[in-house]
């Protein structure tokens, strides 16, 4: 059944379990900025022939968040073509830690028959290359059942959670599906587990990290960076790119905390990175369908992001979507599409940031 969000075992939340709360003053000041502004906006409603003007420029973005009855450049289904060979390389699904919107099996199944070329779904703490071999066997059945007409590629990710002890790179390269491995996100910080330190006290590469990384490049997997600072994204992405491998900088493109705040840096450190051979991730849920997690969500804060970079090189969308809160993750990517065409974007740039980057990124065709 779709849209299951459950959690049989019924464990109350340790880690991860609270909500991240803004201090009053800011709330204070939102909810003052917040009326004066709505006021203003009503007050300066466009007609529809200044809504072409600025559509004809490109600059739906800007007038669609305000004045949503002049959207007419863009429907339900108008993204379809661009989600026919989309990839989404980070999205979060059943079983795991918490509740999550849908089971790899059923996301399996969904994603195939929108088209996707392939899912790549991630686990904070364990391997779950397994369980994403066992859904793409399922798609691959119905295919062959008459079921389905397509089976999309089904990929899990390893999680140097607890170590960065390089052997793990030789076994799990022998496991089919694997579609990166990650560097840790909740973990690696103390509590729980060790920690983990990408860099020395000089801001060097530990040396464990660099083996692991080499090993990684060795057979092909991308390496995921997890829950990085720019410091961090910019020397692994250096040694990858000396070794000769793919990095994919995740949660990195589009400012999400604002200017200056990216893990991937400025808009030209992203560009210098980039032109190392670096992959830059661009979560969507940041700037979609995410608003019970993110109260403040700035759609234009990714358009503008994305034209100041101006190429698509390197550019690599996914939505980090599967909480139950939230949209599905397909969902997702539907809405981030529709604004997208909106903000003036191209179908053509639009194929090489949702599919064509990802599958080199992922070395989906050496799959």
């Amino acid at each position: 059944m779709a849209g299951r969000a459950y959690n049989p075992k019924g464990y109350e939340p340790d880690l991860h379990g609270e909500l991240q709360k803004p201090p009053r003053e800011v709330t204070e000041a939102y909810h003052k900025y917040q009326p004066e502004q709505m006021h203003k906006w009503h007050s300066q409603r466009a007609t529809y022939d200044e809504a072409m003007e600025y559509l004809k420029r490109g600059e739906g973005d800007v007038l669609g968040h305000y004045v949503y009855e002049m959207m007419y450049d863009i429907y339900a289904g108008i993204e379809d073509d661009i989600l026919e060979g989309a990839v989404d390389t980070h999205l979060h699904i059943y079983p795991d830690y918490v509740p999550r919107t849908t089971d790899i099996v059923q996301l399996a199944i969904d994603a195939s028959k929108v088209g996707y070329r392939a899912i790549c779904c991630k686990d904070h703490f364990f391997t779950n290359v397994g369980m994403a071999w066992a859904a793409q066997r399922r798609a691959e059945e119905m295919v062959s059942n008459g079921e389905l007409d397509h089976a999309c590629q089904v990929m899990g990710t390893h999680v140097l959670a607890w170590s960065y002890h390089p052997d793990q790179i030789n076994l799990i390269r022998k496991y089919p599906n694997v579609g990166g491995v990650f560097f840790p996100t909740f973990t690696g910080k103390g509590s729980p587990g060790p920690e983990l330190p990408v860099l020395d006290d000089q801001g060097k590469l530990m040396p464990e990290v660099k083996e692991c990384i080499r090993r990684m490049a060795d057979n092909k997997i991308c390496v995921f960076t997890g829950h990085r600072s720019y410091e961090e994204n910019k020397a692994m992405a250096e040694y990858t790119n000396e070794v000769g491998g793919h990095i994919l900088l995740t949660h990195a493109g589009g400012g999400h905390f604002g200017p200056g705040y990216s893990s991937c840096g400025t808009v030209q450190q992203a560009k210098e990175l980039i032109k190392l051979g670096t992959f830059i991730e661009i979560s969507i849920h940041w700037f979609v369908g995410a608003a019970a997690i993110w109260p403040i969500a700035i759609p234009t804060s990714l358009t503008d992001w994305l034209k100041e970079v101006e190429e698509p090189d390197g550019l690599v969308m996914s939505t980090d979507l599967g909480q139950p809160s939230v949209l599905h993750p397909i969902e997702g990517y539907r809405v981030a599409i529709r604004n997208l065409i909106h903000a003036g974007f191209s179908k053509d740039y639009l194929k090489i940031i949702f599919q064509k980057n990802a599958v080199d990124a992922l070395y989906l065709d050496d799959k």
